[in-house]
């Protein structure tokens, strides 16, 4: 997601020299991640992608350089090629969550569907996941669409739960899976897999996989390119001026376009955007490749990854060259230093397994996301404007939801209305709960996230 520049309430950061990697590497909370972790950048496809400069007219002018906003764009340019669409953003492509993610693509949105159930009654909560599930196909179909080389690997998910009170959550679960008619099977501790043998319960969810989310997000950029995209780098934007036609201005230019695209999710404070979503840091870590025995023993991992039940547990997947990837714990804000915890991702690894004993993380980073107080995600436009809309507040799920969500905005601009699975989902709205800010709420939910880290 696009990374805004420095905003009130940011922590102090001591200056890097302009332009220089160092810079971009604290703006965007870490380097640029492809191949599951490997630092490297991001780059067009020729030559550099320059900063906006004077005055650009377009059809749709995209903020963010993410999932969201180059879905949006790809999306905008397959429906009308002589669509003219410029994309703003403020660091480089992919230099949020989009670069950062463990590659996780899998359907749930929202909260539980014992939850939903009872918040918004049964026939939204089965269409809310079955709208998350269309979500992952959406991002598969793109990717055999385009032919993107980026590891996809169809499988399945597996949450798995340890301890009575979890285990009674998961039944629960199943059985109002079972009432809605979802694919959602409880699997008891005898069926678990070996790797989840120090488990207790499991809920294995279908129609996932796993990619590479760094190089699916860099070739939507190139692909956007080749089609006509214009994408504007280091081009933070600072004032979005409604009117007849909407101006988004930056430092040292300015798009004036008829429709607005605000693709931000963590950075959900920037110009344009609904308000209500909180950026939290999201770390996680690689190993090296794993020796056979290891192999062995996290024998599935690569098509059936899992993921601890609770809000800050770890997750785990083996990447096709036999690397296990790692994430879980959380820090609020979207700027920072890398993985200024790996000792915590270090025990996780260790504690999966004892053929991981002595195995030690690659690397490690970190990438923001975007959370909100229902723990729905946004999608719609400004209250005053239809021709100003936006996405975001992904809540973990970002790999599939971002993506979806992009094409959603592009197809909503391009028909003039939202298709009939999404009109009437709770998340369509001009924005998330208001969320308390101030030093004391900050400090509030730094203790809580730190009490959840350390129960993990």
């Amino acid at each position: 997601m696009a990374v805004m520049s420095e905003r009130p309430g940011a922590p102090a950061r001591a200056p890097a020299p302009r332009g220089s990697p160092d810079a971009a590497a604290r703006r965007a909370g870490g380097p640029a991640m492809t191949g599951y972790g490997r630092p490297g950048p991001v780059t067009a496809p020729t030559g550099s992608r320059g900063r906006l400069r004077g005055v650009r007219r377009c059809d749709v002018a995209v903020i963010g350089g993410g999932l969201t906003g180059l879905s949006a764009a790809v999306e905008l340019l397959e429906l009308d090629p002589n669509r003219r669409v410029v994309l703003l953003e403020a660091d480089q492509v992919a230099a949020g969550a989009s670069g950062r993610g463990t590659g996780l693509l899998g359907p749930r949105v929202g909260p539980a569907l014992t939850v939903a159930r009872k918040r918004y009654g049964d026939e939204v909560a089965r269409a809310a996941h079955l709208w998350s599930v269309e979500a992952v196909r959406h991002v598969v179909g793109l990717v055999d669409r385009h032919g993107i080389s980026c590891d996809l690997t169809p499988g399945g998910q597996l949450v798995v739960a340890a301890g009575g009170r979890a285990v009674e959550a998961q039944r629960r679960e199943a059985e109002a899976a079972r009432s809605l008619g979802l694919p959602v099977e409880l699997v008891e501790r005898r069926s678990l897999p070996a790797v989840a043998a120090r488990y207790d319960s499991g809920l294995r969810y279908e129609s996932a996989a796993t990619l590479d989310p760094a190089a699916l997000t860099a070739q939507l950029a190139r692909i956007g390119e080749q089609r006509g995209l214009t994408v504007f780098e280091r081009s933070p934007v600072r004032r979005v001026r409604r009117g007849l036609l909407t101006t988004v201005s930056t430092d040292d230019g300015e798009v004036v376009a008829g429709h607005v695209v605000v693709a931000l999710n963590a950075y959900g404070s920037g110009p344009g955007a609904p308000g209500g979503v909180v950026g939290l840091r999201v770390q996680a870590g690689v190993t090296g490749k794993l020796p056979e025995a290891a192999l062995r023993a996290l024998d599935g991992l690569t098509t059936e990854p899992l993921i601890e039940q609770g809000e800050l547990a770890p997750y785990f997947r083996l990447t096709p060259d036999g690397r296990l990837v790692v994430g879980g714990v959380v820090e609020r804000g979207t700027h920072g230093s890398v993985a200024p915890a790996p000792g915590r991702l270090r025990s996780a690894v260790r504690a999966l397994s004892p053929a991981l004993a002595g195995v030690e993380l690659d690397s490690a980073w970190a990438g923001p996301i975007g959370m909100t107080r229902d723990g729905l995600p946004v999608l719609g436009h400004h209250p005053d404007d239809p021709q100003l809309l936006h996405a975001g507040g992904c809540n973990g799920h970002g790999l599939a939801v971002s993506a979806y969500q992009g094409a959603l905005l592009a197809r909503w601009i391009a028909r003039g209305e939202l298709e009939p699975l999404t009109r009437a989902l709770p998340w369509v709205r001009p924005r998330a709960p208001w969320v308390p800010r101030g030093r004391l709420a900050d400090l509030a939910l730094d203790r809580y996230l730190a009490h959840l880290s350390n129960a993990a």
